[in-house]
Order: C-alpha cells, then sequence, then structure tokens
C-alpha cells in the first residue's frame, strides 16, 4: 500500500469521525465504497486500522478511541490547529482534481493571476534560517509608483482573503510590513543572518487584525445586524474568529466582533450592501455611511 493511499485514507478517518462515531463495520463500508470512487485500495484490516489511528494521533494531534460500551470509534480529542486543518483540505482538495482529469468541463476554476505561491519554498527557507532576502515589489496604491527593490527581514508567512502575504522588518526604516506575494518578483535569498525583534508574536500582532494591516494596539467592538439570509452565510463563514451571535431571529441576524476598523474591513462591509447594517461603533457607521453616499454620487 503506497503512502499517498495511506494519507488518503487516514484523512477520510478524520473527515468521517469529525461528523459521528461510526463502528469499525461502517468505517469498512465507507473505505469500500471510497476505493471504488477513487480506484484506489484504501481497505485495511483492523490491526492497520489501529497503526493508522496512532499515526493520527502523532501526526495531527487527532486521538480516536473505541468506545466498547456502543461498539464505535470517536474523536475524543482534537488538537489540530489551523495550518493542519489546512494541509488536510488541500491534500483533499488536490486528491480530487487529480482523480478528475477527465472530467474538466464540470470544474470550473476560478480564473486569476498566479498568487505568488511559487516563492513559499524560497521564503519560508529564509524563515526558518532567519537570514535576509531581497525582491522586487510592485505597489498598488501611492500613485502606481514604480517597482522598489527591498531588503527585508522576513519573519511569517500570513493568508488573508485568499491572497498570501510575506510579513518582514523592511530595512528601508525599520518598520514591520505586509508584502503581497503576488507583487514579488525576483526574489534572491542571502546569506546575511538577522536577529528577529524581540518579543514580536505576529500571531499575537494580527489577532484582532482583518485583513494584512497589523495592529498591537487595543481593539474596537463591533457590532453588525444583517439580513436573515445573509446572516446563514455569516453564521457558516465568519467574518473573524472573535465573532460572537447577539440575536438570531427571523429579522436579523446580530453579531459583535472585536476588531481594528481597517480598510480591508471597510471594503468588506462595503461589499455586503444593503445586506448588513453597521450599529456600533458610530465613527465606523458614519465611515461606512459616508464611502456609501460618495458611490451613490458617481450614478448622478
Amino acid at each position: 500500500m503506497s503512502v499517498h493511499e495511506t494519507q488518503l485514507r487516514q484523512l477520510l478517518l478524520i473527515s468521517k469521525l469529525r461528523i459521528r462515531p461510526r463502528s469499525f463495520e461502517e468505517i469498512e463500508s465507507i473505505l469500500e465504497l471510497e476505493s471504488e470512487i477513487t480506484g484506489y485500495n484504501l481497505v485495511v484490516s483492523q490491526r492497520t486500522f489501529q497503526r493508522d489511528i496512532q499515526q493520527i494521533a502523532s501526526l495531527y494531534n487527532i486521538e480516536i478511541k473505541n468506545d466498547r460500551s456502543r461498539n464505535v470509534y470517536e474523536i475524543v480529542y482534537d488538537g489540530s490547529d489551523a495550518y493542519k486543518n489546512r494541509m488536510m483540505e488541500s491534500f483533499e482538495m488536490f486528491n480530487a482534481l487529480n482523480l478528475s482529469s477527465s472530467m474538466e468541463q464540470h470544474i470550473i476554476p476560478e480564473k486569476r493571476k498566479p498568487s505568488g505561491t511559487e516563492n513559499l519554498h524560497g521564503l519560508l527557507h529564509a524563515i526558518k534560517n532567519k537570514v535576509e532576502i531581497r525582491f522586487t515589489h510592485e505597489k498598488y496604491w501611492e500613485g502606481f509608483e514604480e517597482p522598489t527593490l527591498r531588503i527585508v527581514q522576513p519573519l511569517a508567512i500570513k493568508e488573508a482573503r485568499y491572497r498570501w502575504y510575506l510579513i518582514a522588518k523592511d530595512h528601508k526604516d525599520d518598520l514591520i510590513k505586509t508584502f503581497g506575494l503576488d507583487r514579488i518578483t525576483n526574489l534572491e535569498i542571502t546569506r546575511t543572518p538577522f536577529t528577529p525583534p524581540e518579543g514580536y508574536n505576529p500571531e499575537v500582532a494580527f489577532q484582532y487584525c482583518f485583513g494584512v494591516v497589523g495592529d498591537a494596539s487595543k481593539p474596537e467592538r463591533v457590532v453588525l445586524s444583517f439580513t436573515v439570509e445573509q446572516g446563514k452565510y455569516i453564521e457558516s463563514l465568519p467574518l473573524h474568529s472573535s465573532q460572537k451571535e447577539l440575536i438570531n431571529n427571523d429579522k436579523e441576524y446580530r453579531i459583535e466582533l472585536y476588531v481594528h476598523p481597517s480598510h480591508d474591513f471597510v471594503m468588506e462591509l462595503l461589499s455586503l450592501g444593503n445586506q448588513v447594517k453597521v450599529l456600533e461603533p458610530e465613527s465606523l457607521r458614519s465611515q461606512v455611511v459616508r464611502k456609501l453616499q460618495e458611490a451613490l454620487a458617481r450614478y448622478k
């Protein structure tokens, strides 16, 4: 049995057991059906299944136990983080697309320019080894100035709104900035070592941020009211990790969240049009109203 089949089977086990506990007989049936669909041999013996459970605990920090009183296997501890979950999601998507090579007309991916992920390996190498990098960077704002050469100390990689960004300390002014990977070209990894800023934690810096502008200051409490229809989407795909439901009835879906109301956040609210209303804070409410009035004025 190949490594690929083992990975696929283990991810399938995690996915199915996250839905609900299952007996070994159910698991066998699932693996048999999936084998027919994928063309892989995913059916295993009880002994191999037990080995899978041990490897899942080691690789994904997910503990699966056998509840003998109910004769089912269930996840009793799920310590997988967002990084591992994203890896699992990407593997499943790649596998599905790889198996569907004869169904191109039934799969419609979004047409967009490359997102710069070809530089990910090099950037992660530089981050891990704490060496400076050079690259050409193109800005989309500030008058569409000419691309500039940047020398930076790479600290982390962040995803926001389906784009990837480099978080780095810029030699130009010693400020920590974000650079879109799709705007980075001519990447050069130097041998110049650096010491990361003392006490800097990217996850903490972006904890209350929406988008890619880091801010370690105290966040604001934001209260939003959505239409019932839009509320279903916001409930299933939260705007932010701090999102908390306040009202959910046949008139509105209301939430609170703690964020820094950045430009990206305002643009997200504007994209929802008449499906959302800002209730608090007043400063954000006024800003959104002003932007909507400016948009309306363009049609007069």
